[in-house]
């Protein structure tokens, strides 16, 4: 009846020690069961009770709380590890000299200020999953919903010499949104996007309608897409998890929380929507999201 070999394994030491065996079990990448195998005896029957009991999604979950930690530590551990030693170095005398001793203290402010924004974003996140942030949904033109993320990165992209281009359609529909919440999504996107485009690349946010279909409503797709390093295959389904960074090596230096993405897509979802991304190495990346139409 059970071909599998770890199954066959437990019941045949149950049978042999006489005694009730519990072991968890990777059946397959997609399957992790705890078996249980107990013998009983009942009127002159004998046999074996097998309860299988099916622990894939509390087996993700302890994944996810795992990385979480780790993750966690590591974000924690650079900004630390600089501020002990911003501290030392005061400690040891730089506190007589007053330009590197502002130098330093100019560092530790840097250092606290990420860690803060670690601890809001993190606080933010909590409470969207959690479904304490309440929507103020209203019906919001697709331009002046990106005028005030664009506005606000102008600067920090023309200091990375990228260029910004904006093509929104006059006649999109109005979209229902919570605009703060919306605004929040493309800012994010947009940062992303100019951080990781090197100097004389382009960033190009686009939106057009889909019209309402047999299994869907209509909606409104934004585009975010940019010329820059691109993500590796492997890491696209995983860059909208908490902490998530592609190829650490190469991001080290770009600052961030890892959390920007993650915020994004509960956000979305929050509004109904789909958020996605497409890239190649070295040829650049889009990002997609979906918000839904304001019926008439």
């Amino acid at each position: 009846m059970v071909r599998h070999h770890q199954l066959i394994s437990l019941w045949q030491r149950c049978r042999a020690e006489g005694r009730e065996q519990v072991e968890a079990i990777e059946l397959s990448p997609e399957l992790f069961v705890q078996v249980v195998v107990t013998p009983f005896q009942e009127r002159g029957a004998a046999g074996y009770v097998v309860i299988i009991q099916d622990l894939t999604q509390v087996r993700r979950l302890q994944v996810m709380r795992r990385d979480f930690i780790s993750n966690l530590s590591h974000e924690l551990r650079t900004p630390l590890a600089s501020l002990r030693a911003v501290v030392e170095t005061l400690q040891e005398g730089a506190l007589a000299d007053p330009p590197a001793a502002e130098r330093f203290l100019r560092q530790a402010e840097n250092e606290v200020n990420t860690m803060t924004q670690m601890v809001d974003e993190l606080t933010e996140l909590s409470q969207i999953e959690s479904g304490q942030v309440r929507l103020r949904l209203v019906p919001a033109e697709m331009a002046s919903l990106v005028e005030v993320p664009l506005e606000r990165l102008r600067p920090q992209a023309e200091r990375a010499g990228v260029a910004l281009v904006v093509d929104i359609p006059g006649d999109l529909p109005e979209t229902l949104v919570d605009v703060e919440r919306v605004q929040q999504v493309i800012t994010n996107l947009l940062h992303n996007a100019i951080k990781f485009t090197p100097p004389g690349g382009s960033v190009r946010m686009s939106a057009a309608q889909r019209e309402a279909g047999d299994d869907r409503a209509s909606e409104v797709i934004i585009e975010v897409h940019d010329t820059g390093i691109g993500i590796p295959k492997d890491d696209l389904t995983r860059v909208f998890e908490r902490f998530y960074k592609s190829d650490r090596a190469r991001t080290r230096d770009k600052g961030g929380t890892g959390l920007g993405l993650s915020i994004a897509r509960h956000l979305v979802e929050a509004h109904g929507g789909r958020i996605w991304a497409k890239s190649k190495v070295g040829k650049g990346s889009s990002f997609f999201f979906t918000l839904p139409v304001a019926s008439d």
